[in-house]
């Protein structure tokens, strides 16, 4: 290390021209902060500079030079053209700042770049003078942890992201360098390759060389040991390896990126790029090898599905119990006065008893605790409870409206409530992008069959940084980096990582995926449901039927016994509703209880369903005893029953006398029949004069 490498560079002298303002804060700076810096002697040099002009006559008065100067360095045509004059030594400089974060640097990290290894201090000091004179860089105090406060210099942000814009406006974009697609397309942009193929010519070798066995047999060509090493970077790696993350590894040797990528571009299988994404808010700046999309898509349909032989050591599925919990998360809500603290908390004590009443988690990925904070947030999100003024928590007409749906619209709205959520680690911005993406890539893989973990995450990631340019991702994040205080903190490993703990606790808490576990416990692989076929589509295709099949005992002693036939969510979620599950595995037990029957009551499940589910799922005949008693539970809970001709109708004449006196009802009535029947005013239909009178706490069901 030279002497001079942690040694301030000195002031110029008060008259050399002093600039005007001290160094810039921890925002980051402009081109009107850089201007501003230029000292007033400075002015005419700066103006000839911009302007192209070393004579002519320039403005007198100082504003206005400022303001044609601003103009000039506000248009990315001129910026490029001057930056493209600067001397050998000032562009280095400048390359250097901007290469590094935030494109900020101090005056040590310039002397100790080793391209910058010819200059002097002295020369080091005049080139930063000659760049902040032209208001290329701009004296700003460092945010870097290792010099934080300490003098640095930055380029102004709108004329650094101007500068490498232009750049990469001439240079491989990123679907060039990422896809088989791009890179045949940037072989034949010359001119004289393209006067001799036609476009046609050129779609049809990409679909040959883009074929799946075409695309594994050119990789199976390459010669050991990058084959070896190609292989495993697709596997594990998804086909992306930064420098940085191979000097880690137990690798082949030494980091060899000119050769590498020379032989797999005449392969046609990848590259070997300096790839900087900072500007798309992703941490990664780095020399990488990268094996095009398309081959690492096929190499990965030929390994990532394990087969009877590497089956996962064990299975874990969840199924309805997400959407069961929320039922009784609902019902628990119905039955008590959830009350909560200032912060919007249920209490520590409320939340225990709660978690007591979900079914038990039969996986590894989330305890009952977590599926309640789930549920709640969810429940918040969606507004099916809403906070009162005695800080308790009331069912509100979403929550009502809720437990009537049918199973595969609840999974599709808690579906599109975790794309969108922003509680998992991850970028949001990547993450919810991804998540879409990974979902439109599960509709091709075959429901049922064991696939590696990674497969579709890898596909998903690879198939989102494909789209950077396409999606503006660029656009979005300058905003950000805008404040200053914004730094990416997600590399290209981190997301498909977290994407996978999105799979994780996200697809397998709403029972889209199954998970398989290797014998050290560790998740290494995932399966569609049929469930999360049916969601995505998938099921008519292969041959599902979509109906729910179920084989059900019910036994005297109000015992029901579900025998899986396969495909049971629907059942399961049926009877989730007004049993009680008293055991979990391969045959499930339920409990018919009057606190269940009536609980289902409340939340909108008609008698009629109740008894459908039972009678028309069960092998042998329902007991007589199970249908009357629960008719007789439903007779107690007050269910009424709504004809055609507004005729509102009960066995109790009790509840049926409340229903009269009801202050909501009374405006209703046009005429009382007898103690057991009373005629309502017509002019609604019956769905309406069902949910009015289920508003006011009356269970009215429709007779068909």
């Amino acid at each position: 290390m030279r002497k001079h490498d942690q040694e301030p560079l000195p002031e110029r002298a008060a008259g050399q021209g002093a600039a005007p303002h001290a160094p810039v804060g921890a925002a980051r700076p402009r081109a009107t902060d850089a201007l501003a810096q230029v000292a007033e002697c400075d002015l005419l040099e700066n103006w000839r500079f911009w302007s192209g002009k070393r004579t002519g006559k320039p403005p007198e008065d100082p504003a206005t030079l400022r303001r044609q100067v601003l103009e000039w360095l506000g248009n990315p045509v001129v910026v490029e053209a001057r930056v493209a004059t600067l001397p050998r030594r000032l562009l280095s400089i400048l390359d250097a700042t901007l290469e590094c974060q935030r494109y900020q640097t101090t005056a040590g990290e310039l002397l100790n770049a080793r391209h910058l290894a010819y200059m002097s201090a002295y020369d080091l000091q005049a080139s930063l003078a000659v760049l902040s004179r032209h208001a290329l860089l701009v004296e700003v105090k460092s945010t870097h942890a290792t010099s934080f406060g300490s003098r640095a210099w930055a380029v102004p942000q709108d004329i650094g992201d101007a500068i490498l814009r232009r750049r990469r406006a001439r240079q491989r974009g990123i679907f060039d360098v990422f896809t088989l697609r791009g890179h045949i397309d940037r072989m034949y942009e010359d001119p004289a390759r393209a006067a001799r193929t036609p476009a046609a010519r050129v779609r049809e070798l990409y679909k040959m060389y883009a074929n799946e066995a075409s695309a594994v047999a050119r990789l199976e060509r390459m010669a050991d040991p990058l084959k070896a090493f190609l292989a495993k970077s697709v596997l594990e790696f998804g086909g992306i390896v930064p420098k940085s993350l191979y000097d880690r590894m137990d690798t082949i040797g030494p980091w060899d990126g000119r050769r590498w990528g020379h032989a797999m571009e005449e392969s046609l299988v990848g590259t070997v790029e300096r790839l900087e994404l900072g500007r798309y808010g992703i941490a990664h700046n780095d020399e990488t090898l990268l094996v095009f999309n398309e081959v690492a898509l096929a190499w990965l349909r030929r390994v990532a599905v394990p087969g009877d032989p590497d089956k996962p050591h064990e299975e874990a599925s969840y199924g309805v119990d997400l959407v069961s919990n929320i039922s009784r998360f609902i019902a628990y809500v119905l039955d008590h006065d959830v009350r909560f603290t200032t912060r919007g908390e249920i209490f520590k004590t409320t939340e225990r008893r709660i978690e007591s009443e979900l079914i038990p988690n039969p996986g590894r990925e989330l305890s009952r605790a977590d599926t309640l904070a789930f549920i709640y947030r969810f429940a918040r999100d969606q507004h099916l409870i809403d906070s009162t003024g005695e800080r308790t928590f009331a069912l509100t007409h979403a929550g009502r409206d809720w437990e009537p749906r049918d199973l595969e619209q609840k999974v599709r709205a808690l579906l599109e409530y975790c794309i969108e959520e922003r509680d998992l680690p991850g970028e949001h911005y990547h993450q919810a992008r991804m998540r879409r993406i990974y979902m439109r890539l599960l509709k091709r893989v075959e429901p049922g069959v064991w696939y590696d973990l990674m497969y579709v995450p890898f596909l998903a990631r690879n198939t989102y940084l494909c789209s950077l340019d396409d999606l503006a991702v660029d656009e979005y994040f300058a905003a950000r980096f805008q404040s200053g205080q914004y730094v990416p903190m997600d590399d290209v490993q981190r997301l498909s990582w977290h994407l996978v703990t999105w799979v994780r606790q996200r697809l397998y808490l709403l029972g889209i995926v199954d998970l398989g576990y290797d014998k050290a416990g560790h998740p290494v692989a995932m399966r569609v449901t049929r469930l999360g076929a049916r969601l995505l589509g998938i099921a008519e295709a292969h041959g599902e039927s979509t109906e729910a099949l179920g084989n059900l005992v019910v036994t005297p002693d109000f015992e029901v016994v579900l025998f899986p036939s396969g495909d049971d969510a629907e059942l399961v979620h049926d009877l989730d509703r007004f049993c009680t599950r008293e055991s979990k595995g391969s045959i499930l037990k339920f409990k018919i209880e009057e606190k269940s029957v009536v609980r289902a009551l409340h939340e909108g499940m008609h008698l009629k369903r109740i008894l459908a589910t039972l009678e028309q799922h069960s092998r042998t005949p329902v007991p007589n005893n199970v249908l009357y008693t629960v008719r007789d539970w439903a007779r107690g809970a007050g269910v009424l029953h709504l004809d055609k001709h507004c005729v509102v109708g009960g066995d109790d004449p009790e509840v049926l006398a409340r229903f009269r006196q009801d202050p909501g009802v009374r405006p209703l009535v046009r005429e009382v029949l007898d103690e057991r029947r009373v005629k309502l005013k017509g002019g609604s239909t019956q769905r309406r004069l069902q949910s009015l009178l289920r508003e006011l706490g009356w269970l009215v069901e429709i007779e068909e």
